[in-house]
């Protein structure tokens, strides 16, 4: 119990330092709406990270102070190595790009289409053809968690006057 106390009272002091997802930022309050993509797991991923983010959201377009459009994804999937004796897949990396755009909820561009890229690769392994596709599955996971966390970053970088809905 006093090991408990002494933790909180040592990270409380920490200043900035807070646990995920319980932080305020400058746009807490403000709630997002995420228009959805078809056949896309990245908008579950980022309503999550944004709730993480302190930044809230809302499933219906006209509560939202901020439209989120992401568009434009493409899963890339590529050979980087063969081995030079069989010829065979050595290793393989998978890239995910999308475009990201938001705007207040009069319409007002607050943030301009912007293109975003990630990668990650991993090894290929012809003996083990069901563990390759299951390690693959995994990798396109991570990817997608890792760009939701990316754009719920760059979310929070925006300027709450840009959200504010009264004409200039």
């Amino acid at each position: 119990m006093v090991l408990g106390a002494g933790v909180a009272l040592s990270l409380q002091a920490c200043g900035g330092w807070y646990l995920r997802g319980t932080r305020k930022t400058a746009l807490s309050g403000k709630r997002f709406y995420v228009k959805p993509m078809p056949d896309s797991r990245l908008e579950t991923f980022l309503y999550i990270e944004l709730l993480n983010a302190g930044l809230a959201y809302t499933m219906r377009r006209e509560q939202a102070d901020a439209i989120v459009e992401l568009s434009r994804e493409s899963i890339d999937r590529r050979v980087l190595s063969v081995d030079p004796g069989t010829g065979k897949i050595r290793e393989v990396e998978l890239g995910l790009e999308v475009q990201l755009e938001v705007r207040a909820a009069n319409g007002r561009l607050v943030i301009a289409p912007e293109r975003f890229s990630w990668f990650q690769d991993f090894v290929y392994d012809e003996g083990s053809v069901l563990g390759t596709q299951e390690r693959e599955s995994t990798s396109r996971g991570q990817i997608e968690r890792e760009v939701a966390r990316s754009l719920a970053l760059r979310l929070e970088t925006i300027d709450p006057a840009a959200l504010d809905t009264r004409e200039p």
